[in-house]
């Protein structure tokens, strides 16, 4: 089987599989009034929506799906999905092309203006912590998928985690010794 499969199973809907991560997932892909819809069937889909997120972002590349796309006349504007691909864990280069609004310049003095340089340290620690617990989520998937320290993929995910998990040390000791101790409220 191919990494991706499609069959056209009327003039208005599609079912489409796509191997991501050495499983396959199923979508469906229909016109309603409003244009063409992306539909997730799995259930690990559906239940997980950083991974749905991180799935869907990769068939939006794949070059089969926008190749067929493309003979099916359907553009990638003209499609929306039924799960929120616009979640936290989406890349920050593909936010960035949807956020910029106004003058980079004045955004830039406000948040210089509104924010301590600890604050920021911490802000930039939360995202990097973010992005260990999403990784984490994901080998915790691939382990439940039967994938582990042998498989290629898997390594590179756990490298991934070293690397942000080194950051956050980098980034957390820019403020000095953490004197939280958990938060404790009084």
């Amino acid at each position: 089987m191919d990494g991706f499969q499609y069959e056209l199973t009327s003039e208005t809907a599609i079912n489409l599989k796509y191997e991501y991560g050495g499983e396959y997932f199923t979508f469906s892909l229909y016109r309603d009034d409003r244009g063409w819809v992306l539909h997730p069937f799995d259930g690990i889909l559906l239940r997980n929506p950083a991974m749905c997120t991180l799935v869907a972002q990769e068939l939006f590349k794949h070059k089969p799906f926008q190749v067929m796309l493309a003979k099916e006349g359907i553009l990638f504007t003209d499609i929306r999905s039924t799960v929120n691909l616009d979640n936290v864990n989406t890349p920050i280069a593909a936010r960035n092309e949807r956020e910029v609004q106004g003058n980079p310049a004045d955004d830039l003095m406000d948040f210089v203006q509104q924010h301590s340089i600890e604050e920021v340290i911490d802000y930039e620690c939360s995202l990097v912590d973010n992005r260990i617990s999403f990784y984490r989520e994901i080998l915790q998937r691939m382990f439940m998928d039967n994938l582990g320290p042998s498989d290629p993929e898997f390594q590179k995910v756990q490298d991934i985690v070293r690397i942000y998990e080194q950051t956050l040390d980098q980034l957390s000791s820019l403020n000095g010794p953490s004197l939280d101790f958990g938060r404790r409220g009084r």
